[in-house]
């Protein structure tokens, strides 16, 4: 049976994707930190204990609620492809992993470049728990392991990848001792010298020659190139109150497009542990894919027709679905923190290298994983998602916030590729329309869409509920609770007295408060 962990706080909460962010996040509030400073702690400490779902080889994206602002704000800090991209370089094909997979990583200027505008701590601070914990060692988990093991190929084709994860040449096993030695020391220059030592400094130097080296096209000019982006948040109203996540590159608009189908079809009056419950659920799932075709990828051209479509879907003006989501093939691999505080500000976080282990490649002498995100974009030469040099590719990364007369109740964000917002529609659907508790929804078996077609289910799920599902789509698999595209939901609410945290059993996620 599924457990959803919850915790109480008056003065701020922190729910994540390891316990030991969990921690590290907990103790900055603790010290007079903000959410963001909590959050950002959160995800360096992320980057160096869950090195198959991310590091500082790979993306994030943040929503913050600034309280002064007294509004919302949208971080994109994601990668482009490199400028030797150009399809006919990758005449074979896009790589799904090894060096020529790496886009350029976007993870840490995007953390910096939150803390420059919202934070009261500095990066050089907030860094120095993962700087300890890739130093000293973190003890291997359950899910550690598992990731290492299935991916134990890849790993194996990248010498420094192998000398890290597989020392021995054989996996890493619970109870082990993760030891990151060369990853520790490059925080410790992120520390002194700050993030844009990743792009421009010895770092950007370091990791540019480790990636070529391996034979990928990162270059020092492409490093040197990136920059995070602010964008302003996409929402639409749904049971009284307004939900917001990012627009494009992100898949965040999928999200709202089943929030707004689900209540325009009354799903508040459907019972939400029934099978019509999750008939209309996997309908406004398919149909919020079909029509976002052509509207995901590089928001340099594609942010204003998607605002566009989702003012129209808000309006009742569009047509119907328009095909296939090409680009949301093959798995992925994710982690998460959310976080709010006494002053009001709340954030989203969501932070990835893309598939377990992202590359395969670590850059020699670095320490440093790096991301296999080039699988974002599609094959399709006509395609807005296309692969160019210098294009962000589409994201299935999706945090999302719920607002209720302009101020944040409730920040939450879950892993799982392409089940996120699947997952996320279901959990908002159950306790804002239908009235569950938020603890009961997460725990509440749940079904998604496989990446390669059909439904599926979870093995927790009531066997009756399950063939009442089947009757409306016969192709139903079932999977593990833990199952990827499922997901981990981490969910921080606000109330009257304070604080309320979530996290998700199905993982090693863990909330606190303080």
């Amino acid at each position: 049976m599924i457990m959803t962990q919850t915790a109480r706080g008056a003065n701020g909460m922190v729910a994540a994707g390891h316990p030991l962010a969990t921690d590290a996040a907990v103790a900055v509030l603790k010290d007079g930190g903000n959410a963001v400073d909590a959050s950002v702690a959160a995800a360096l400490v992320l980057a160096v204990v869950c090195p198959y779902a991310s590091t500082l080889g790979g993306d994030v994206y943040l929503l913050i609620y600034g309280a002064a602002d007294e509004r919302l704000f949208g971080l994109n800090g994601t990668g482009r492809a490199p400028m030797g991209a150009a399809p006919e370089i990758i005449s074979d094909g896009i790589p799904r992993t090894g060096p020529r997979a790496v886009t350029v990583p976007g993870f840490i200027d995007g953390l910096e470049a939150a803390l420059a505008r919202f934070g009261a701590r500095s990066l050089a601070d907030l860094i120095q728990p993962a700087i300890g914990l890739a130093r000293d060692g973190v003890t291997v988990n359950r899910v550690l392991e598992d990731n290492t093991r299935n991916r134990a190929a890849l790993i194996a084709a990248n010498q420094a990848a192998s000398a890290l994860f597989l020392p021995g040449g054989a996996h890493l096993r619970e109870g082990d001792v993760l030891l990151q030695s060369d990853l520790a020391e490059c925080l410790e220059q992120i520390a002194q010298d700050g993030a844009r030592v990743f792009y421009e400094g010895d770092l950007a130097r370091r990791v540019a020659d480790g990636c070529a080296a391996a034979g990928g096209l990162i270059t020092a000019d492409d490093l040197a190139r990136h920059e995070s982006l602010w964008q302003n948040p996409i929402c639409v109203p749904f049971a009284g109150h307004e939900v917001a996540t990012m627009p494009p590159n992100s898949y965040g608009l999928t999200l709202l497009l089943q929030l707004l189908r689900l209540e325009a079809g009354g799903i508040g009056d459907v019972e939400p542990d029934s099978a019509e419950f999750a008939r209309r659920g996997i309908d406004a799932r398919t149909h919020a894919y079909n029509a976002a075709a052509g509207l995901i990828g590089d928001p340099d051209e594609l942010d204003a027709p998607a605002r566009a479509y989702l003012s129209q879907a808000m309006a009742g003006t569009v047509a119907g679905a328009e095909g296939d989501v090409a680009s949301e093939t093959g798995g992925g691999c994710t982690t998460n923190v959310v976080a709010m505080d006494g002053a009001g500000n709340a954030v989203s976080l969501i932070q990835s290298i893309s598939a377990p282990y992202g590359s395969g490649v670590v850059a020699a002498g670095t320490g440093i994983l790096l991301n296999n995100r080039m699988g974002g974009f599609s094959t399709d030469p006509g395609s807005p998602n296309r692969l160019a040099p210098g294009r962000r590719p589409a994201h299935t990364l999706a945090p999302c916030m719920v607002l209720k007369d302009g101020r944040p109740v409730l920040s939450i964000g879950t892993p799982g590729a392409a089940g996120q917002t699947c997952t996320l529609a279901q959990i908002l659907t159950r306790t804002l329309a239908c009235g569950q508790a938020l603890d009961e929804a997460i725990a509440a078996p749940r079904w998604s869409v496989h990446v390669r077609g059909g439904a599926i289910v979870e093995d927790e799920m009531d066997e009756t509920l399950r063939a009442g599902i089947e009757e409306y789509t016969p192709e139903l698999k079932t999977m593990p609770a833990g199952w990827q595209t499922f997901g981990s939901v981490k969910a921080v609410a606000a109330g009257a007295d304070g604080f309320t945290g979530f996290a998700d059993g199905r993982r090693c996620a863990s909330a606190a408060g303080c």
